[in-house]
């Protein structure tokens, strides 16, 4: 039976209503992986064009669903473009609650891959920048990690090869560009918000702002689907913009829509032949990009090294987690090399703090895993099935996942538990996102959506659940067990970084049980993702429906 047109939804806060509904005629859609997005604000200064202007001297800003701090300013040649200030940082998201000052996050953050100045020696992070004009942040840190060798040498930024409209390459079948691309261009002078989208064998670049439905360049793609991408947040100019957009084949393509050139990665599956699953810029950085893949490995690149054959040598085992660590002198990629799991890596996150990733994998394990270390922290097993999604609280106290058993669960980080069981789907959870504008120190709002085709909504206090009855043993070596694991953390300053700890699966009896407070059935289609934006909230479908709900 088909469902209902759903064009509003109501709230506490008031009235969710439909904005628009971007569907473009795709070939070849992808069932499986569905339709992904990514968002670019832009916003101008007026100022006196120059009568040579081109397509690449237009963009100033990127706000991506993983913000950077929103008072960094952007490289510019001419000096006239100004960063979009109006959606939250991740660090702004949390600094009215985290219990670390920004200060403190900068220098405490340990990440790989810089020797450029440290941020221990920033007052801040507002305004610190690095010789070629970007901000360092806490991934740019010290220069003694196992990273430190990827700057040692001053590498030129190695612009994109290939010239993605005159390629030859069998990869591309056709590019379709908007024949006004050059001049909707160079004749930005207030705001404008771009959207990339993947669906099917397609790769889109939309004006968000204006004219959405018409698109400013299409890809068609032959031998594989893109199933993700992403953009790179710190290297946002006004003459280029760094995307990844990873294939079911294993490849990995860097491309710059501005300039329509683009360099293959992973080519031919020299380093990995399995199906992409995700791929994320290292937050922080201008070279390093992390991609999942179907075979259960985590792979970091840069983009500026070339590939060759690879086969991973296991310099660190534990728990099944094996890290593959390349030459400090190496001059090809990988960078380094992870295999998590026997099965596919379905999704990955990186904590606020940039100290941690959150993988899920098709056998039902999150893994908490110290990027800096590279070793494995936390081990989590799903009440059933595998994960298909994760994401962190704006003030990374809390990890959700959503997988096979319908539920979204939410996990304490600093505790090391599990603190409730979601209920509310009828199907596998395929997205879950904190809405960072509805998040304050005590209360939080997070989203799910699902194969179902229900969007639900979410608020949850730890001192509001209701945590089940259970015997009294049962209660007592909980406790226990909890007092246990935060006293271990709290010792975690004055002791040997803890080894991988394994959580057993709790049952139903004793995990508190919440439920949403809005379920709504908002499309014929499954669910696969949704964002956050501060005025309104995106939501995609398999088909390739991209919907926008405007807030009150």
């Amino acid at each position: 039976m088909a469902i209902p047109a759903i064009e509003c939804f109501l709230l506490a806060e008031g009235l969710y209503t439909l904005k628009e509904n971007i569907f473009l005629e795709i070939s070849a859609p992808n069932l499986s992986s569905g339709t992904l997005i990514s968002i670019v604000s832009v916003k101008y200064k007026e100022y006196t064009a120059h009568p040579n202007i081109t397509t690449t001297e237009d963009v100033s800003a990127i706000d991506h669903v993983e913000n950077v701090p929103s008072n960094q300013t952007t490289p510019s040649t001419e000096n006239t473009l100004e960063v979009d200030l109006d959606e939250p940082t991740e660090l702004e998201k949390t600094q009215p609650y985290q219990q670390l000052q920004v200060e403190q996050v900068a220098q405490n953050v340990d990440l790989p891959n810089s020797n450029l100045t440290s941020a221990q020696n920033t007052p801040s992070l507002a305004k610190p920048s690095t010789s070629n004009g970007s901000i360092p942040t806490s991934i740019e840190g010290k220069n003694d990690d196992m990273f430190s060798f990827l700057t040692q040498n001053v590498i030129k930024r190695k612009k994109t090869k290939n010239n993605l409209t005159k390629t030859t390459s069998s990869f591309v079948a056709k590019i379709i560009q908007n024949d006004n691309l050059t001049k909707i261009l160079a004749n930005r002078q207030n705001e404008d918000t771009y959207l990339f989208f993947n669906s099917g064998r397609t790769f889109c670049w939309v004006d968000l702002t204006n004219k959405p439905k018409d698109p400013l360049t299409k890809i068609n793609f032959t031998k594989a689907h893109p199933i993700c991408h992403d953009v790179n947040q710190l290297t946002r100019s006004c003459d280029h913009l760094d995307v990844i957009i990873g294939f079911s084949s294993g490849d990995i393509i860097w491309f710059d829509p501005l300039c329509n050139k683009y360099y293959r990665l992973n080519k031919q599956g020299i380093i990995n032949s399995s199906s992409v699953t995700m791929v994320r810029w290292v937050p922080g950085s201008e070279n390093l990009f992390m991609v999942s893949y179907q075979d259960g490995s985590v792979v970091i690149y840069d983009k500026e090294k070339d590939d060759q054959s690879f086969s991973p040598a296991v310099t660190n085992e534990e728990d099944g987690f094996r890290v593959a660590r390349p030459s400090k002198n190496g001059k090809h990629n990988p960078v380094s090399y992870w295999q998590v799991s026997k099965k596919a890596v379905t999704a990955f996150a990186f904590s606020p703090d940039c100290q941690h990733v959150a993988t899920v994998s098709i056998d039902g394990f999150l893994r908490i895993i110290d990027f800096k270390q590279e070793t494995l922290f936390d081990t989590y097993s799903s009440y059933f099935g595998g994960f298909s999604c994760v994401c962190w609280s704006p003030d990374g106290k809390y990890i959700l996942t959503g997988g096979q058993d319908d539920l979204v669960t939410i996990w304490a980080f600093r505790e090391q538990r599990i603190v409730a069981r979601c209920q509310g789907h009828q199907s596998w959870v395929t997205g879950v996102s904190f809405d960072p504008w509805r998040c304050d120190e005590r209360n939080y709002r997070f989203g799910s959506v699902g194969e179902d085709t229900k969007l639900l909504l979410w608020d949850f206090s730890v001192n509001a659940l209701h945590k089940p009855k259970s015997s009294g043993r049962r209660a007592s070596l909980a406790s226990q067990s909890h007092t246990t694991s935060v006293g271990l953390r709290r010792n975690l300053a004055e002791r040997e970084i803890l080894k991988n700890t394994i959580h057993p699966c709790l049952p139903r009896s004793e995990v508190a049980i919440l439920q949403p407070i809005m379920d709504i059935s908002i499309d014929s289609d499954p669910l696969c993702s949704l964002t956050f934006r501060e005025d309104s909230l995106i939501t995609t479908c398999r088909k390739g429906h991209i919907k926008i709900w405007a807030r009150p």
